[in-house]
């Protein structure tokens, strides 16, 4: 906390613990207009002139450039008066809110992300609604159909929540989309390759897709057999105009005997359309009797 006192010509009498970056030797004798920026110097000048004016004590916030650096004060301003009350100037106390005013922008810039989020993330459910709906042939199934993806969704952004809205891991998307599966179904799944962390939003999109791939092979119901595996491999690649792709691969063999069946269109529209487009890249979804192998490559900008 900073005391001083100015007479009627607004000239600086004394001081006590000026902020930091101001010292007593440019301010005793001087006015604000001859050692603060200029701005800031007139509105002091108006305030405290109203306050001799008026007698009324008077409170307000002040942004000031020092060395390059805005700081921020709040100032109480209070009449210095005789006995006849005729203004003899003005008392100052001044404290550095600076730490306190961060604070606040970053709440206001966190509340801004969380409403933007927001909204991205109930476009995403809406869109999810919409075209499982057009694609099942009941409501048992819709339902079934639906709740896995709403699930997929709430389980990345989970993630991304877990680690401060930064993004998440790679590792940790894959793991939590196999664990939907794991109280019905053990899903013989490998993870390689250098751990990343994705976008906030590229990492809905990815746990979407791992859990579109895994789904399906738990409709086909043929990763039980002896030998059946399924690898995702990880590797970020250069690109010819200095930039960065990240290559997610799915890579499922079935097991002895078993044959792959049909993707369904709606789960094929998700990993080569929808996905792809998410994640400014590329999706590509191969299915052969041997198994599904599906690659997405994932622009290096939602990398962290």
């Amino acid at each position: 906390m900073s005391l001083s006192y100015q007479n009627r010509d607004l000239i600086y009498e004394w001081v006590e613990n000026l902020p930091h970056g101001i010292e007593s030797v440019d301010v005793l004798g001087a006015t604000d207009a001859e050692f603060l920026p200029r701005l800031a110097a007139e509105r002091l000048r108006a305030v405290k002139l109203h306050v001799m004016e008026t007698r009324d004590p008077q409170r307000f916030e002040l942004p000031v450039n020092l060395a390059g650096e805005v700081r921020w004060f709040d100032i109480w301003v209070d009449p210095d008066v005789d006995g006849d009350g005729a203004a003899l100037g003005v008392y100052s106390t001044v404290i550095d809110v600076t730490a306190q005013k961060r604070k606040e922008v970053q709440l206001k810039n966190l509340l801004r992300e969380v409403s933007h989020r927001s909204r991205n993330l109930l476009a995403i459910v809406l869109s999810l609604a919409s075209q499982t709906a057009r694609s099942a042939n009941s409501i048992p199934s819709f339902v079934a159909s639906f709740s896995g993806r709403l699930q997929a969704i709430a389980r990345a952004q989970d993630l991304v929540t877990d680690r401060d809205w930064q993004g998440a891991l790679l590792s940790d998307l894959i793991s939590r989309q196999i664990a939907l599966f794991h109280q019905d179904h053990s899903l013989p799944v490998s993870v390689k390759g250098d751990d990343l962390v994705v976008s906030p939003s590229a990492a809905l999109y990815v746990g979407l897709a791992i859990h579109e791939l895994a789904a399906n092979a738990v409709r086909n119901g043929q990763l039980q057999a002896q030998g059946a595996d399924i690898i995702v491999a990880f590797n970020l690649d250069p690109r010819p105009d200095g930039g960065r792709t990240l290559v997610v691969k799915w890579s499922e063999k079935l097991g002895v005997g078993s044959v792959s069946t049909p993707v369904e269109p709606l789960t094929r529209k998700f990993l080569e359309s929808v996905v792809p487009l998410a994640v400014e890249g590329s999706g590509t979804l191969d299915v052969t009797p041997l198994g599904v192998q599906y690659v997405l490559n994932i622009d290096g900008n939602h990398i962290t």
